[in-house]
This record gives structure tokens, C-alpha cells and sequence, in this order.
């Protein structure tokens, strides 16, 4: 099934995307404009969709799992590791449009996930489009340090030969992932913000706000 993507630009309209690479402030924005903008958000849940998928039909979203063997799944090549990040999201947004689908049209919403922008330039016009990076030593320095990504250190650390050497190499695959969405976003002409380690939440959502037309509501405070 295929759903026409005029239909989906219609019904989408009150959608914003925060698109880019991890470690770049979109969870810290979405955050945000629920709290000072009433949005609403769909967080991208794959082991929701992963009972209706196959290894023939989605392969992507069936990875990781129990049998891998974790110590050559992240320390696989480079490109096989990011291309893999890429094929999951993708996989997984016919689930997820159906979800943006059934949510509230009275509020807009905010979805805060990084994916190559062809995939959504279709039903989401660059112009309620956003792309988020970092530096790639931000990235290095924070991504598997999250509280949110323990679960995946504490797969490194109890199943790898040397946890500080893998993740040193799968920091290259998201670095990868994030510079690749951005490329991308810029070739497209969407507009990117760079989030650098003196640059305070508040002044990214100012010039978050600013380009979306909302009223930054704690700008005095910058």
C-alpha cells in the first residue's frame, strides 16, 4: 500500500520536522516547544512495529537482537553501520506516518528523528523543516554516554572484547550518519543549525522559534 503523498502533505500540515544527526539538541528542542508551544510528539518506537515485520520484508528493523554476535555488530565497517541507521528509519516510516495519521489536528506536532530528507520532502516542505548537527567531537564525546543509550553501553561493555576501542569505531558510523543527513539537508536547501558546545539551549530555541515563526518565549532571558 502506498499512500498519496499529496493526501499525506494535507492531513501533515501541522507537522514540524527536526531532522539531523544524534547529539545535536532535537530531543532538548522538541522538549522545548511542548513545554513553551503546546506541541505534541510521536517518538520512534521500533520494537512497536518490529512483531509486524520479517527479516525478508524489513531486515533492518529486525537487527539488533539477541543472537547477534555484538562484538562484530559494532565493530562492523563504517558504511555498513551507518547505511544500516539509515535502512532502519526508513523501514520503519510507513508505521509511523499511520501514527502521525491518528494523532490530534488541533496541535501541531513536533517529530524530532534523523533521516535522509528525500524520504519526507515529499509531505514535509523544507519550509517546517529543520536540520539539527554538532561538531563530531560532540558526538564522540556524548553519544553513548546519554542516559537514554545506557542500555546500548551496557551491551558494549559486557559483550565486547574492548568496549573503549568499539565504541571509539561505532562513534564513526554516527558521525557518519549525522554528516551524511546533512549533506543532504543542505543540498536540498533546508536550513541547518549548528549546535556547538558554548551555545546555550536557549539561544538554539531562539533561532529554532525564529525560523519556524513562533514567538521565542524565554529569548529575554538569552
Amino acid at each position: 500500500m502506498k499512500i498519496n503523498n499529496d493526501y499525506l502533505k494535507e492531513q501533515l500540515k501541522h507537522v514540524y520536522w527536526l531532522n539531523g544527526g544524534p547529539c545535536a539538541g532535537k530531543t532538548t528542542m522538541t522538549n522545548m516547544l511542548i513545554e513553551h508551544h503546546g506541541f505534541q510528539t510521536l517518538e520512534d518506537d521500533v520494537l512497536k512495529y518490529r512483531p509486524f515485520t520479517t527479516s525478508n520484508t524489513h531486515p533492518a528493523m529486525q537487527m539488533p537482537n539477541p543472537n547477534l554476535n555484538y562484538q562484530e555488530w559494532f565493530n562492523r565497517p563504517t558504511d555498513i553501520h551507518s547505511k544500516w541507521l539509515s535502512d532502519l528509519v526508513e523501514e520503519m516510516m510507513p508505521f509511523f506516518i499511520i501514527d502521525l495519521l491518528k494523532m490530534k489536528t488541533d496541535q501541531p506536532i513536533v517529530i524530532d528523528l534523523g533521516i535522509m530528507p528525500e524520504c519526507i520532502l515529499p509531505f514535509i516542505p523544507k519550509e517546517r523543516m529543520l536540520c539539527l548537527h554538532t561538531l563530531d567531537t560532540e558526538i564522540e564525546k556524548l553519544y553513548f554516554f546519554r542516559e537514554d543509550h545506557k542500555m546500548i553501553l551496557d551491551c558494549i561493555n559486557n559483550n565486547t572484547v574492548n568496549p573503549k576501542e568499539t565504541i571509539a569505531h561505532s562513534n564513526k558510523a554516527m558521525i557518519k550518519f549525522s554528516n551524511d543527513i546533512t549533506k543532504a539537508c543542505e543540498t536540498y536547501g533546508i536550513q541547518t543549525i549548528k549546535r556547538t558546545p558554548n551555545m546555550s539551549k536557549e539561544k538554539q530555541f531562539s533561532l529554532v522559534c525564529n525560523y519556524f515563526g513562533l514567538e521565542s518565549v524565554i529569548s529575554k532571558t538569552i
